[in-house]
């Protein structure tokens, strides 16, 4: 029943459009909305989630996927977006970027989320939001996620302002894996993904609801297009453990259905050089094949 009333909460909150294009136009004096919850989550709390969200990643490894606890925590993101001291809307929102900084792997143990905004900046479309998430277990800080969410403007003049956005680092030639490569997204995989996560947001569910959210097309979950990803490269390369950064960027929606193709540069034993992948669309154009690129690379520790 909560559950529901947040869905119902979040679904009809409006943005405050006038704010968000003060915002994109004076960026400089953005606040941001004094939000944040903490939540604590037994392995009880979420052991049916679990099951399902390792069986429809072909996750098998005793530790935690590393996009697991995300999961965990998207009833705080939709808290935060839907607080009245937020402007944004939750409908039509998408997720454009995500980073996971793991310090050291999680076990099926308790989990504490503490949850909050964390930066406001303008974007060629729109606003975008960070969101952060730091995961403890034990005692202990063991990951700390930040998602990279936009809220398109259409009445601004997106042609006048150039888009913030870091490069995909490398420009070494990336490869197909030589297993595992393919990746299938099912017309029906984001209402499976919803059933899990929660996250039934319109632009996931169905051709006729994304359009009435404004998009053309009904679109996977990101984090379920990352998690597919990560499962993926684990099969041909083992994830690091610990003191690891994977950052990734969206620069396509995944459209239902999709083939794509997981490409990636060396894949190497001992973790000391970055790894660079890319999703892509074999079917598309050649300059809009790419749809998620990213790295995973070791958190530098700076020598004292």
């Amino acid at each position: 029943m909560k559950q529901i009333f947040q869905l119902v909460k979040a679904a009809t909150k409006k943005a405050d459009k006038p704010l968000l294009e003060q915002w994109f136009s004076e960026h400089e004096s953005m606040a941001l909305p004094e939000v944040a919850t903490t939540r604590y989550f037994t392995s009880a709390d979420y052991r049916i989630r679990l099951n399902a969200f390792n069986q429809l990643h072909d996750w098998h490894k005793q530790y935690l996927h590393p996009c697991f606890p995300q999961l965990l925590g998207l009833s705080q993101h939709i808290s935060a977006l839907s607080h009245s001291h937020s402007p944004f809307s939750l409908i039509g929102l998408v997720h454009v970027g995500n980073e996971i900084r793991q310090y050291q792997p999680l076990s099926n143990e308790e989990l504490c989320l503490h949850c909050y905004f964390d930066k406001i900046t303008p974007h060629q479309y729109g606003v975008q939001v960070d969101i952060n998430t730091n995961v403890s277990q034990g005692g202990k800080h063991c990951q700390t996620l930040r998602s990279t969410y936009l809220y398109r403007l259409p009445s601004i003049d997106i042609l006048s302002h150039s888009a913030k956005s870091d490069p995909v680092p490398g420009s070494e030639k990336l490869l197909p894996l030589p297993e595992h490569s393919q990746l299938q997204f099912k017309s029906g995989i984001g209402r499976q993904y919803a059933r899990i996560s929660g996250d039934y947001n319109p632009i996931h569910l169905a051709k006729w609801s994304a359009r009435l959210a404004g998009f053309k097309d009904v679109m996977a979950h990101g984090m379920h297009v990352l998690a597919m990803t990560l499962s993926k490269l684990n099969h041909n390369w083992q994830l690091p453990l610990e003191k690891t950064v994977i950052a990734s960027q969206f620069s396509r929606p995944v459209l239902l259905p999709s083939s794509l193709t997981l490409k990636s540069s060396a894949l190497n034993s001992d973790h000391a050089t970055p790894v660079h992948f890319d999703l892509t669309n074999p079917s598309a154009p050649r300059r809009r094949q790419s749809v998620m690129s990213g790295e995973i690379r070791k958190i530098c520790v700076a020598k004292s």
